[in-house]
């Protein structure tokens, strides 16, 4: 049992990861397509599967933390556990964020809540909040509350959001809807759309990314390739800059003041999706990361 559970809570946090970045990336995707409203019910479908997913996972994870708390003795230790475990901080970034999901899905269930940009809004505004709290919770709040790193964790998971959860809706739904439907000109507006934000997006992830990791090795790389902690960190970095090297690819395709072709649709929407698959591997990475001590400890 008390290999089961550490593997358990990996799983669970890579999905609340996943989930919550494509909801981010559902509504920023909508965003980017301007007065278009050529995807509109896949994107909405993507948003309510998001909001469900992390109606199921929330509580999942807080059984997870009572047993984490209880060592991971048994099914019935944790689940006792529970009554004590919700008056914890990490329990009430838990139970904060989780106030935010019915709302979003909500939000998903109506027709037009993607119809006008200003109801968009009102979702990445619900998404701010359940990611203020998400930020509260794991190794952030180490160093206590409302603290300095707590805000370098929220900025963190928000721009991941947008590059992370916009990469992998674009490549895995509105990019391949667009090419189907045959749609150049929305494509090329939508890209150049996804590339600025994702821009402004990548410089936040670098600098907070920093700042986490130095608190994360206690101001020392040195052991950085000695502990799992380090070497995990290693491997997210690798699919960070796989997914980076794509990135960069599709910002000077979009680049080109040519004609929209046929084949540099096809080269679009080949990049895009693997850089999308490389940012999933990253979402697991991450999930995995924040199951384990950091090397400060």
């Amino acid at each position: 049992m008390s290999e089961f559970f550490p593997t358990m809570r990996i799983c669970i946090a890579a999905l609340c990861d996943i989930a919550y970045a494509m909801a981010a990336g559902a509504l920023l995707n909508r965003l980017w397509l301007g007065r278009s409203s050529v995807c509109n019910h896949r994107l909405q479908i993507c948003l309510s599967a998001c909001s469900t997913l992390l109606l199921l996972v929330l509580p999942l994870q807080l059984f997870l933390l009572a047993a984490s708390m209880t060592g991971d003795s048994s099914w019935a230790d944790a689940w006792h556990a529970v009554p004590d475990v919700v008056t914890t901080h990490a329990a009430r970034a838990l139970i904060g964020s989780f106030c935010f999901v019915p709302c979003l899905l909500l939000f998903a269930c109506f027709s037009a809540s993607l119809a006008q940009i200003r109801a968009v809004f009102l979702g990445m505004g619900l998404l701010a909040g359940f990611i203020a709290c998400r930020a509260c919770y794991g190794h952030a709040a180490s160093d206590g509350n409302f603290t300095l790193r707590e805000g370098i964790q929220f900025l963190h998971l928000s721009s991941i959001a947008i590059w992370g959860g916009g990469i992998v809706v674009a490549g895995l739904i509105t990019i391949p809807y667009l090419v189907s439907e045959d749609k150049s000109d929305e494509l090329a507006l939508f890209g150049k759309n996804l590339s600025r934000a994702v821009t402004v997006a990548l410089a936040v992830v670098i600098l907070s990314g920093i700042y986490n990791t130095s608190k994360g090795l206690g101001g020392s790389l040195s052991e950085l390739p000695h502990s799992d902690w380090g070497k995990m960190l290693l491997l997210k970095l690798c699919f960070v800059l796989l997914a980076l090297g794509h990135g960069v690819r599709v910002r000077f395709l979009l680049r080109s003041h040519s004609p929209w072709t046929q084949s540099q649709t096809r080269i679009m929407r080949q990049w895009v999706r693997a850089e999308a698959l490389l940012m999933l591997a990253t979402f697991v990475c991450s999930a995995w990361l924040s199951n384990l001590p950091p090397a400060d400890l």
